[in-house]
């Protein structure tokens, strides 16, 4: 004679299995989100890096580009030495200003740098939706690097630095790079990941910094610096 399990057994069973998942799933999808925002970053950062080395082959090396000794706006920059190689899906768009409240890896609204490149930017995007936006107001500061804002998935949410929002630049003598510096530093060598975590005491704190009470304007470079990771101290 053959046993078969009783209704309560399955049930039992059936709540175990239920209670295991609800533990197990929310770790699930956000691991998911993880490994899904690194391919896209990597994606991104390979994209304008591979646009810098083609732009070379017709503009020279990027040391002698004229860019460096008379400071134009990210968006000329873009449109002169990048955008001629680099796939875009869909005709660039200026003035782009969609209202959206963009946030710091903190949580906070970002008031400041977000807002105002936004409003004063062009939005050229990516086959893969990533959307890039170059600023196109005065400029100040370093006159050896152009910064970015890379979405990875549009207008969509969260729209926050370090989640689906990273800050990329063309350096003069770095090439691509992640933002991981205060706005007029020029001086890599003193980067470390705890600086990337914790803030930088060295000329200065703009509050980049990735941790819960920073902008998140040196998450990318952080997720670079784990090798393409995003580790278990990342405030994600």
């Amino acid at each position: 004679m053959k046993k078969a399990f009783t209704l309560a057994e399955v049930l039992i069973t059936l709540g175990i299995i239920g209670v295991v998942a609800a533990l197990t799933l929310p770790t699930l999808i956000t691991n998911y989100k993880k490994r899904q925002t690194v391919v896209q970053l990597k994606k991104a950062y390979t994209e304008l890096a591979q646009a810098v080395k083609l732009s070379e082959v017709e503009n020279g090396d990027l040391k002698s580009w004229d860019c460096w000794n008379t400071r134009i706006q990210g968006t000329e920059f873009f449109d002169k030495y990048l955008s001629q190689y680099i796939k875009l899906s869909e005709t660039p768009m200026s003035d782009v200003n969609q209202h959206i409240t963009y946030y710091e890896i903190s949580g906070h609204p970002e008031r400041a740098l977000a807002q105002f490149w936004y409003s004063n930017s062009k939005m050229y995007v990516l086959p893969s939706g990533t959307q890039i936006f170059a600023y196109g107001g005065g400029t100040s500061g370093s006159t050896l690097r152009y910064g970015f804002f890379v979405d990875l998935n549009g207008l969509k949410r969260p729209n926050t630095f370090g989640k689906d929002l990273f800050y990329l630049c063309v350096d003069k003598n770095k090439g691509v790079v992640f933002m991981q510096l205060n706005d007029n530093d020029n001086d890599y060598s003193h980067v470390t990941r705890e600086e990337l975590l914790n803030g930088d005491s060295i000329g200065g704190n703009y509050n980049y910094q990735c941790n819960r009470q920073g902008r998140g304007m040196w998450c990318g470079a952080l997720i670079q610096m784990d090798g393409w990771e995003i580790k278990d101290d990342y405030p994600w």
